[in-house]
């Protein structure tokens, strides 16, 4: 069965009501909400559940704009989902509620007051009677069974995360906990128990070296516990890298995110990098160890660096320039030594940013070289740069096909809605084929749905998929009622999907494509969506017109299309039978 880390939730947008406002700290406001779309409510003929918290780091997502601009920024409202549209005044923050409490029909939201920001603004301003809309929450950690202690660890916006743990005590485990605070005044009282320690540590929320040594005198050195902690993002690299190179803390048992950036309004979460050099360049150093040899051990030369990284001095020295002006690396002025520049932290503090340049997305990204010999003689830039398509690739390298599957744990927050459609009546036998098949197995069990499901696919896919879910057998070549493509058609070009379905006209009685169809808006490189898909399979994301000429060239019939979320839709296809062709 895929290992899951974190369940998911209907994703619901609401109009809140504040109910009351009041002061917790002189820089921490709690503002109240409520209303009739707390609890279950319809709109638009959708009937929506009830607001649902249940994890303690849980967050919504507030949307701010103008009055005037308010409509176009909040996201369309779908069965299981939702859909973000392109609005550049919509302005978006992530809270986690303080208190949940369903039963008195009211969210607690606590808001840091600095700056000058949309939200601290708003919350400033708020009064019994505004509104807020939110979105969420879309999930909830699972947290590991029984452990020895649990390490509580953040600035000021961790507090309310840590507060509700406190309260709620979702582990029954002593907690170890430590909160940077820039002034005493933003103490709070906590509902800490005798064998609890807490350390408030007076110091900026930037100041990295005062909460890495208060981590480090407050987590017990024996025992398996649990590690969470959240604030700015480049302050927490250190801590990534004690809790997890050198406490070797298991990432099951470990969550550090984080909740936001010190230059928020300055710099993205991580560097944009427009220059084709800058962009190799700054790959070479990721895969080559580069940056993380300079956090690891900040304060080495240029040559020291060179052979603890294993490679040549001169070509360490040509890099260099390129990886200074673009802040990646750090030149003391006197000395020469070495160290991570301001976007070499940030691309290591965020989750997915080194992925960029030295993951799947950075290997996509870097075929679109051969994008102008493949757009003049044809193929699809990956073919080119690696000598094989897309498809035959996932279709050998196991470790790829894995990760393409882990990719598609994003199904599990929109798609139990494909299950609401009517192909699935009378549906005894359906076929699940792609890397979204294990997620889409599981989801149809969670739906009810009482049809036997197989999983299936060419070489090692199979087999992996098989290990991934306990709700389907391995595909026995049998005729099938449906047939799922679970993104199955995205990585394969327009002969290989024609190809596909095809030969899957022969043996189902009805065809669903689960695929995007358009990049997701909230996407901040959602612009750069259409290119990629290009590289992959030569044809960009397909649409359900795209879709529609494939199917009928391979025997099938678009009936309609159903809009899942974040950009992706569920294509249903009928068999074109010979007396309608």
């Amino acid at each position: 069965m895929a290992h899951r880390d974190f369940v998911t939730h209907p994703l619901v947008l609401r109009r809140l009501e504040v109910i009351r406002v009041r002061d917790v700290t002189p820089r921490m406001r709690r503002v109240t909400l409520g209303g009739p779309q707390l609890f279950a409510f319809e709109r638009d003929g959708l009937s929506l559940g009830p607001f649902h918290a249940p994890g303690f780091d849980d967050h919504v997502k507030a949307i701010f704009a103008a009055p005037d601009e308010l409509e176009r920024a909040l996201p369309v409202q779908l069965a299981e989902g939702i859909e973000w549209r392109d609005a550049p005044a919509r302005i978006s923050r992530d809270y986690t509620p303080r208190r949940v409490d369903l039963a008195a029909g009211e969210v607690d939201l606590d808001f840091v007051l600095h700056g000058d920001g949309p939200a601290s603004n708003w919350a400033r301003e708020a009064r019994p009677g505004d509104d807020l809309w939110i979105v969420g929450p879309k999930s909830s950690i699972v947290l590991p069974d029984r452990p020895d202690w649990v390490a509580l660890i953040g600035d000021e916006t961790a507090l309310p995360a840590i507060g509700r743990f406190l309260d709620e005590r979702p582990l029954d485990a002593p907690a170890r906990i430590v909160v940077t605070i820039s002034d005493p005044t933003s103490r709070q009282e906590l509902s800490t128990r005798p064998d609890d320690t807490v350390e408030w540590v007076v110091a900026a929320p930037t100041d990295r070296a005062a909460l890495e040594r208060a981590v480090r005198a407050a987590l017990p050195e024996a025992g398996e516990g649990f590690v969470w902690a959240s604030g700015e993002s480049r302050t927490l690299l250190p801590l990534r890298r004690y809790l997890g190179r050198e406490r070797r803390i298991p990432k099951n048992r470990m969550c550090v995110t984080g909740y936001w950036h010190a230059d928020d309004e300055l710099a993205p979460a991580h560097p944009e990098v427009p220059s084709p050099v800058a962009w190799l360049t700054v790959r070479a150093a990721v895969g080559g160890g580069v940056l993380d040899e300079l956090a690891d051990r900040p304060g080495a030369l240029a040559r020291e660096l060179a052979e603890r990284c294993g490679i040549a001095a001169a070509a360490l020295a040509a890099m260099l320039p390129v990886l200074v002006h673009h802040g990646m690396v750090s030149v003391a002025e006197e000395g020469g030594a070495l160290a991570l520049g301001p976007a070499g932290e940030a691309l290591l503090a965020s989750d997915h940013g080194r992925e960029e340049f030295d993951g799947h997305d950075g290997d996509i990204a870097h075929a679109l070289a051969a994008l102008p010999e493949a757009l003049a003689a044809g193929g699809t830039a990956w073919e080119r740069a690696h000598g094989e398509t897309f498809a035959d690739r996932l279709r050998s390298d196991a470790a790829l096909f894995e990760e393409q599957c882990e990719e598609a744990a994003m199904l599990r927050f929109f798609a139990l809605a494909l299950f609401r459609d009517s192909i699935w009546e009378g549906v005894r036998r359906a076929l699940l084929l792609g890397p979204g098949a294990a997620e889409i197995a599981d989801l149809a069990r969670e739906a009810g749905l009482a049809a036997e499901l197989a999983v299936g696919g060419d070489g090692v896919q199979a087999g992996v998929l098989a290990g991934l879910t306990e709700h389907a057998s391995s595909d026995d070549g049998a005729d099938v009622d449906v047939v799922v493509l679970a993104l199955a058609l995205k990585h394969r070009t327009d002969a290989e999907a024609r190809d596909l379905l095809a030969s899957l006209r022969a043996r189902a009685g009805g065809l669903v494509v689960v695929d995007p169809a358009r990049p997701d808006s909230l996407d901040p490189h959602a612009h750069e969506a259409h290119a990629l898909a290009l590289a992959v399979n030569g044809a960009g994301m397909r649409s359900s017109e795209a879709l529609a000429a494939l199917g009928r060239e391979s025997g099938w019939r678009l009936e309609r299309s159903v809009p899942l979320g974040w950009g992706v839709e569920a294509t249903v296809f009928e068999p074109i039978h010979p007396a309608n062709r």
